[in-house]
């Protein structure tokens, strides 16, 4: 048996525990965890006995070579005509499926296709499953986040006055493409100067003068898998404020970074980073929560904030990104791809992050 018809065993021991029948999975990277099936356009049905791919014409052959634990079904008339018909022909007496998965007119037509059949919402069945990575999985984070790393490298290196936020961002952007990235996580974000205050601020035609601070968001999708990373660099030596908000930024990371052990509950790595920055007087200017779940999607379980229930397990790769940012003036944050191990912490990202390594003159 595959890794991905490991997975589908261990899916039905979920589908067992919940009394059901069978269940929907949709989602792309749902559909993807289960099956090793990269395209999109598909369902996965799960009863106790079969596993269905349902997809169409352009990616039956596609299905077939990278999901052989599955039984390819090319639909003809539509994803929930398809799926109705299997439901049916299983004898299933009921359908599970995660509400957020499916839009209400998708779930509109599939409850008219059972014709009876009810259709169960029960809370996400896969993404907990997601939250646990395999060596397999960490190792296509690695080399994600050592392509966006070396990426970084390169459009900082000749990162300089005159150029756009904008700019640099496509630069970045195709700098991962040439270290072996499919695509960014996300959008990349670039932002000097007061821009830096906004966490997800956007790139703009704003020029970089000397002696900005300048934020970068970014991440590389490889493999299929994503990273994440935020960094700050100075094109002159900061002043005074920049040096104390960036020094309280670091320490409360490195406080959070390490309480990432597994059985640690997840507000209280959140509150690690979270104290220390109050302590130093900024309490109100971190405003979001401390990282999340990195995958084959950038944001997944577990969350960690001040209001997660739950606790870290071996295996889980997640973000720890605390920051400070003052509206009208500039923003800080560091933030860092780490594996939750046994012995401590593994931080996979290489960016460097000591404040004299972040200032380019």
């Amino acid at each position: 048996m595959t890794r991905h018809g490991e997975r589908i065993s261990r899916f039905r021991h979920s589908l067992r525990r919940e009394g059901l029948d069978a269940f929907l999975v949709a989602g792309e990277a749902n559909v993807t965890y289960l099956t090793g099936f990269s395209g999109d356009s598909s369902y996965l049905l799960v009863d106790h006995d079969h596993a269905w791919l349902i997809t169409d014409g352009r990616y039956t052959e596609q299905a077939a070579a990278e999901a052989p634990d599955t039984e390819v079904v090319r639909h003809t008339v539509s994803l929930v005509g398809s799926v109705a018909d299997l439901v049916a022909a299983s004898g299933a007496r009921a359908l599970g499926f995660a509400p957020a998965e499916l839009s209400h007119a998708t779930y509109g037509k599939l409850a008219d296709a059972l014709n009876g059949t009810p259709a169960i919402g029960r809370e996400e069945l896969v993404e907990p499953q997601r939250a646990v990575k395999d060596a397999d999985e960490i190792e296509r984070i690695r080399r994600a986040t050592q392509a966006a790393d070396a990426a970084w490298r390169t459009v900082v290196d000749q990162l300089e006055p005159g150029q756009t936020e904008r700019d640099v961002a496509n630069d970045l952007d195709y700098a991962m493409r040439r270290e072996g990235a499919r695509k960014g996580s996300f959008d990349a974000c670039v932002a000097a100067r007061q821009r830096s205050s906004l966490p997800h601020a956007q790139p703009t035609d704003a020029v970089i003068a000397p002696g900005d601070a300048v934020l970068f968001d970014w991440g590389a999708v490889r493999d299929l898998y994503c990273s994440d990373c935020t960094r700050v660099v100075f094109l002159a030596a900061p002043n005074a404020r920049w040096r104390e908000i960036y020094g309280v930024v670091r320490q409360a990371q490195a406080r959070a970074i390490e309480a990432v052990r597994p059985g640690a509950a997840l507000r209280d790595v959140d509150a690690a980073a979270r104290n220390a920055i109050a302590e130093a007087g900024f309490g109100e200017q971190f405003s979001h929560g401390l990282g999340h779940g990195v995958g084959l999607r950038v944001h997944e379980s577990p969350r960690i904030n001040s209001r997660a229930e739950g606790t870290l397990a071996e295996g889980m790769v997640v973000t720890v990104e605390p920051g400070v940012y003052l509206p009208g003036w500039g923003g800080v944050r560091i933030e860092d791809l780490v594996v939750v191990r046994h012995d401590g912490p593994e931080v996979l990202t290489s960016a460097p992050k000591d404040m004299e390594a972040v200032i380019l003159s």
